[in-house]
Parts: structure tokens; sequence; C-alpha cells
């Protein structure tokens, strides 16, 4: 459920301020905490201007100054058409399925404005500020501390971000529990508990890298608390969260992906190729008979007393009938779509059974039905984009650092393209697959470096 309050503003005031230090100091000490502790449920809500979320009053400052503070820095690129093209595309499905009111009121949503916003800071300002580092190391302290205060939203069911909250914005409903197996699904300050997961994924792999790179070069040993290295205690906290969620899509995702990021740890990488491709072969195929089985078996009726295995039978029979429901809804959509707003009441005039399927837990398809297949296409698009943009960057790389690094990202995308099967992607976890993609769009390759690269400078030597 949506807060409306105008203490958001507070969140822009900030942002104005940290500005005059530096587009990176707000980029690090005000986006980031923001958009990781901050309940995505507050929104600012003032007649005559769209609707804006937290992260929001400062995505869309941080935005406007990273392209005034560094213009010389863009560079064209096919991904940026895709970027605007896949907005444009979803306020243009808004505007003639709801009008222009209501196209303009979602003009901020991240898979339309807020996601282009989140897409030029990715590109601008990590790259090409020579921040990589110090980003990633942001971002795992605070996804490491979400995971390790979730402990007790799983154990005394008491979200602390929304408790912390609740004392500024007032008392307002979360959305609602899940249950797994008789245990509450964390789901932090994030949309839920497979939101929640999405984001941790995306963590998970860039504190990797973090914990690689404090392990591969010299000069002081890394700062520790209670005898753990920081980029462990980071790590540790990212899986904890990650496992807390419950999530099986995401710990999918975590654990393909993983395939792909080890490559780039190891020296024998055609041999660290050849392993990842057929575990991940082999995993695709069992994966695709389980779940057949399991989605036959529950629509044979329940024959087990495991509550584990009906529940995961129900789960796959759930996104079979999914599909089914929604195709022709998807189809009757054209080129554009229904609309995120009014889908399921269009399904539902299709199929009365589609008010039981009110969830659509496949990005792809979700696209599909909301967005129309162009909708669809542009993210492909994007994705495809961003698999070229990193293969070209391992191929240059010179740095064992370096090459790990895209690994990782490589990683983490084919993560997130597995578990976008299973689940929605939305809130902060657009807003992160947006970042990640104009930041893997800013990566070197043979043709380009970013301006923050290091050079090297020549002088006379007399001997």
């Amino acid at each position: 459920m949506l807060h409306f309050n105008l203490m958001v503003l507070v969140f822009a005031i900030i942002t104005l301020v940290k500005l005059r230090q530096g587009v990176v100091s707000a980029m690090l000490d005000v986006f980031l905490p923001v958009l990781l502790l901050m309940p995505a449920i507050y929104f600012l809500r003032i007649p005559h201007i769209p609707l804006i979320s937290c992260y929001g009053v400062v995505l869309l400052p941080l935005a406007i100054a990273a392209l005034c503070r560094y213009p010389r820095n863009w560079r064209f690129q096919r991904a940026d058409l895709w970027v605007l093209g896949y907005a444009l595309a979803g306020i243009y499905t808004d505007y003639i399925n709801l009008g222009i009111k209501d196209a303009l009121y979602n003009l901020f949503e991240p898979g339309f404005l807020g996601g282009v916003f989140a897409y030029v800071i990715g590109k601008l300002m990590i790259e090409q500020t020579g921040c990589r580092e110090q980003f990633v190391k942001r971002l795992a302290i605070l996804l490491a501390a979400v995971g390790f205060l979730s402990i007790s939203e799983f154990t005394a069911r008491r979200n602390l971000f929304v408790a912390a909250t609740h004392r500024f914005f007032g008392y307002v409903d979360y959305w609602r529990d899940q249950y797994r197996a008789g245990f509450l699904r964390i789901k932090g300050p994030f949309m839920g508990a497979e939101e929640a997961g999405i984001v941790f994924l995306i963590g998970f792999f860039l504190a990797v890298w973090l914990w690689f790179l404090n392990r591969n070069r010299g000069g002081a040993p890394e700062q520790k608390y209670w005898g753990v290295n920081r980029s462990t205690l980071c790590l540790a906290g990212i899986l904890l969260g990650l496992c807390l969620t419950l999530s099986r899509g995401p710990m999918l995702g975590v654990a393909a992906g993983f395939l792909i990021a080890r490559i780039g740890m190891e020296k024998n990488q055609r041999l660290a190729w050849l392993a990842a491709l057929v575990l991940l072969s082999v995993g695709s195929v069992v994966a695709h008979q389980r779940t057949v089985l399991y989605s036959q078996a529950a629509s044979a009726g329940p024959a087990s007393g495991d509550s584990v295995v009906e529940e995961s039978k129900a789960s796959a029979a759930y996104r079979t009938r999914l599909y089914q429901i929604y195709e022709p809804v998807a189809e009757a959509g054209g080129l554009f779509g229904w609309s995120g707003s009014i889908y399921q009441r269009v399904a539902a005039e299709y199929n009365p059974e589609a008010a039981s399927f009110w969830s659509i837990d496949n990005e792809y398809l979700l696209l599909w039905v909301a967005q129309g297949k162009v909708g669809l296409t542009l993210f492909i698009f994007i994705v495809a984009e961003g698999v070229i943009a990193l293969v070209r960057a391992v191929l240059s790389s010179q740095q064992a650092t370096d090459t790990c690094f895209y690994y990782c990202l490589g990683g983490m995308l084919a993560g997130l393209v597995l578990v976008l099967m299973t689940v929605f992607l939305a809130g902060q976890g657009s807003i992160l697959f947006f970042l990640c993609s104009g930041w893997i769009q800013s990566l070197p390759d043979k043709e380009w470096v970013p301006r923050s690269a290091r050079q090297f400078n020549f002088r006379w030597v007399i001997t």
C-alpha cells in the first residue's frame, strides 16, 4: 500500500545540499542509502505533478546533475536508444489505455523515466569518475546491513526498517507477509520477498568481486570486524539476506550466475568455461524436467504429505496455468499492450479465472501483457546489449581484477535473466537493473576507455 507524505521532500533537500559537495558524494552518501534502506512505500504526491518515491526524489536531481557535470563523458550507443525507447513506449502504453493524466502520473516509475535516470547515473558516475570500488563497497555494506538486520523480521516478525520509518512518516500497512514452510519470508525495505531476492542477487555478485579484489592486491591488510575481513562479512550478510527471503528463483539465479562469475577467478579460464557450460546445461535440463513433473503432479491432485514438495508443485502449476491464461490477453494487446494498471481487469474480461492469477510471476510475460511486443522486445535488446558490452570488455581486459569484475557482472546478468522467468521486476530491483545496464555500457573496450582511466605519462631520465 502506498503512503503519501510530504516528508519525502526531505530527501530531495538533502540531495540538493549534498550536490554542493559533489555529484559522486551525493550518489554514495544519499542515493544508495535511500535506495537500499528506505521502505518503498512512501511517495510524494502533489497536485499536477507525477507520483514520485523516496529514491525518485533523489534520482531526478542526481541524474540531471550528472548530465550537467559530465556531458563530455557521454558516449552514444545503441543501448541508449533501447532504454529511452523502452521508457517512451511504456508512457505511450499508459497514454492510449489510461489517458494523458494517468500516463503523467506514472511518469517516474522505474520502468519509465525512473529507469532512464538510473541508466544515466550508472553510465556516467561509476567508471567515468573512477569510483567503482567505492560504489561497490558502499552498496555491499548497506546490503549486508539489511541482511543482518532482517534476522529480526525472520525470527520475531518485526520489520525494523518499517518500524523505524513509521516514527517519521506515520503508520501505514506494508505489503502482505509471505510464508514458506511455516517461516516468514523477509522483505526488508523492498517490495516483497522476491524483489528483495533480486536486490540481494545483484549485491552478491558485486560483493564477490570486492572479496576477490581484497585478496589479490598488495598493500595494507583489509579492515577486520570481530576478526573477520570486511569483504567476507559483507558477502556473508548478503548471502544471509538472500537465504532469509526463501526465494527459490533468486537462489537459483545466484547459483547459475556464480558458475560464470567464477570463471574470472580461475587461471585456466577455458576449462572453467567448459565446466560452467556443462553444469548449466545439466542444471537446465533437470530444472525443466522437475518443473514439468511438479506441474503434472499438482494437476493430478495432492499425493504427498511434505508441505515443501506440495508448495513447489502448486508453484509450478500456478506458473503453467498463468501462461495459458495470459497468452491470449497478450496477443490481443498488440504492439503496446494493456498497461500495468489495467491488465488484470482486461484479463478478467477474457477469462474469469484470471482473478485468481493476479500476480504475473514472470517478467517477460508481464512485459508482453502490460507493454506489448514493443516493450518486451526493447527489454530483451537492453539485456543483449549488456552481454555484447561485457564480451568486449573481457576480450580487452589486461588486469585480473578487471576480468573478474566483468565476469561477475556477466554472472549477475545471467542470474537475472534466469530469475525473471519466475518473478517480476519492480521497485529498487528495477532501478538497480537499469543502473547496472548503464554501468555495463560504460566499461572499457578496445576502441574506448573511460575518461577516468589511468593515464601513463612519460618523463626524461638522464643516466
